[in-house]
């Protein structure tokens, strides 16, 4: 019927994780269709497709295509949905077996023109209900655009969240692949450009967002993730919403912070590299001694990363050895 809901799910070399996600997706209830979106996989994720799609030939469609991206993996699928609603889960994430029914309960329920539900943060120890205590919230659009870096903080995640193909086909909406790992974030940013109400339901947990233990992959610089600084230079640019531009300065801060540790614990010699975080963190610095979100120690760390990088790493570093 013309509520189906499509479900993208991108993927990259992922046959370890795979079929946990979609064992998970294929027991869904309601109208729903599953496109894999195989983006040049080098290791046997192909065939996990097409497997699924053998065994389960009317629910998933199999796009191959060249290697290009998570961005855009998830614009094909996009392209290829013939549904009312697209969400994308991630292939190393798992679902809940209500994650397709109970959105669309609440779409009918609502009517809104972006649903948002809640999650649940998973390791290979344990699971932790994400937003505890909250209740469903409505919002507007100013509002919404402040929940993606601000509480009620429903964040920009593509996997919670329940798109309607004709607002982005209207407006042409993309996912881009120069920002970054925040691509999410910034997609969330310009479709709520065109909704008038969302509504956040975080005590509906129907998502598991799976952090594999110690990955390496937080704490290694790479000049990629300077570019989800651009992000939220956008946010500034094109918002009036104050508290929303506040909030955006102080993850420049704190990202350029963030970053400077890594390239000190990095071997790079990209000067250039450092000199552009120390800008950013000198530059929104002000805005960051503000900020009700971070204290003060944090603060401290701040004016020490933005004027000596290297004894603000080699303080971290001491401290985060003797934390652990």
């Amino acid at each position: 019927g013309r509520s189906m809901v499509s479900i993208v799910v991108p993927v990259y070399n992922m046959e370890k994780l795979l079929p946990r996600c979609m064992d998970t997706l294929v027991k869904q209830s309601s109208a729903y269709e599953i496109i894999l979106v195989d983006d040049g996989s080098t290791d046997s994720s192909p065939k996990i497709c097409d497997d699924y799609m053998q065994m389960y030939p009317a629910l998933v469609r199999v796009i191959h295509k060249n290697n290009g991206g998570l961005s855009s993996a998830r614009n094909v699928g996009m392209d290829a949905a013939r549904g009312k609603y697209v969400i994308f889960p991630d292939p190393d994430d798992w679902v809940e077996l209500g994650y397709v029914s109970q959105m669309v309960e609440l779409q009918n329920y609502y009517q809104t023109d972006l649903l948002c539900v809640g999650y649940y943060v998973d390791t290979d120890e344990k699971c932790v209900p994400a937003n505890e205590g909250q209740k469903p919230n409505c919002m507007d659009r100013v509002t919404a655009q402040q929940a993606l870096l601000i509480p009620p903080k429903m964040g920009g995640f593509a996997w919670n969240k329940l798109y309607h193909l004709d607002i982005i086909r209207e407006h042409k909406l993309r996912f881009l692949d120069d920002v970054g790992t925040t691509e999410d974030l910034e997609f969330a940013f310009h479709y709520l450009k065109y909704c008038d109400t969302v509504c956040f339901v975080p005590s509906t947990r129907l998502y598991h967002y799976y952090q594999r233990s110690g990955a390496a992959t937080h704490s290694e610089f790479s000049i990629k993730k300077m570019e989800t600084i651009r992000t939220y230079e956008k946010i500034i640019e094109s918002s009036e919403n104050d508290k929303l531009v506040q909030a955006a300065k102080e993850e420049i801060c704190n990202t350029a912070i963030n970053l400077i540790w890594q390239y000190q614990n990095s071997n790079l010699q990209d000067k250039a590299a450092l000199k552009k975080l120390q800008r950013y963190a000198r530059c929104y610095l002000k805005d960051y001694l503000k900020s009700a979100q971070y204290g003060k120690g944090r603060k401290q760390q701040a004016i020490m990363a933005c004027y000596m990088p290297a004894v603000y790493a080699f303080l971290k570093n001491r401290v985060t050895k003797d934390g652990e």
